[in-house]
C-alpha cells in the first residue's frame, strides 16, 4: 500500500511536469516548409504525377459520357422499344437494366479512354519540350570561339612585327 501511494505520486509528479516546455521557444524560427524547388524533382516524376492526375480526373466525366453513349446505342439498336430508352427519357418499372458484364464493359471501356486521353497529354508535352530543346540549342551560340594556331605562327603579338 505504501508503494501504490509512492508510485501514484511520482506518475502525478511527472505528468504535471511533462505538460511544461522543457526549453524556450525561439520566437525567430518559422515552422513553415519551404515550398518545392523547380530541381527537387525530376522531370520524369513531374511527367508521371501529371499522368495519374489526368487520368484519375478524366474518369468520372469519361464514365458518365460512356455510360450515356451505351444508353443511346442501345436505344437506337432496339428502336421503338420503351424498355431501351436512354437516360433521360427512362422510366424506372420498365426499364431493363445493365448486366454486371455490360457494367464492367462500359467502366473498362472509360478507363481505357481516360489512359488514352493521358498518353496523348504525355506525348504531346513530350514533344513540345524536346522542340522546345532544339530551339534553344539552334539559338544558343557558343561563349568563346577557339581557333587554334598553327606551328609557325607566334604567341606574342609584338614579336610578330620585329620589335622587342
Amino acid at each position: 500500500m505504501k508503494h501504490t501511494k509512492k508510485i501514484a505520486s511520482l506518475i502525478l509528479f511527472v505528468s504535471l511536469f511533462s505538460i511544461f516546455p522543457v526549453y524556450a521557444e525561439d520566437a525567430k524560427v518559422s515552422r513553415t516548409p519551404d515550398p518545392y524547388g523547380a530541381e527537387e524533382f525530376k522531370q520524369w516524376q513531374k511527367d508521371l504525377r501529371r499522368f495519374e492526375i489526368i487520368t484519375f480526373g478524366a474518369l468520372p466525366f469519361v464514365s458518365l459520357l460512356s455510360f450515356w453513349t451505351y444508353d443511346i446505342a442501345r436505344s437506337i439498336i432496339h428502336k421503338g422499344d420503351p424498355a431501351y430508352n436512354p437516360w433521360p427519357l427512362k422510366d424506372a418499372k420498365t426499364a431493363v437494366k445493365l448486366t454486371e458484364k455490360e457494367q464492367l464493359n462500359i467502366f473498362l471501356t472509360a478507363v481505357g479512354i481516360s489512359l488514352a486521353v493521358a498518353v496523348i497529354d504525355l506525348t504531346y508535352r513530350s514533344i513540345k519540350r524536346a522542340n522546345e530543346k532544339k530551339q534553344e540549342q539552334k539559338t544558343e551560340e557558343p561563349s568563346i570561339l577557339l581557333i587554334p594556331l598553327e606551328d609557325n605562327q607566334n604567341v606574342n603579338p609584338e614579336a610578330a612585327d620585329g620589335s622587342k
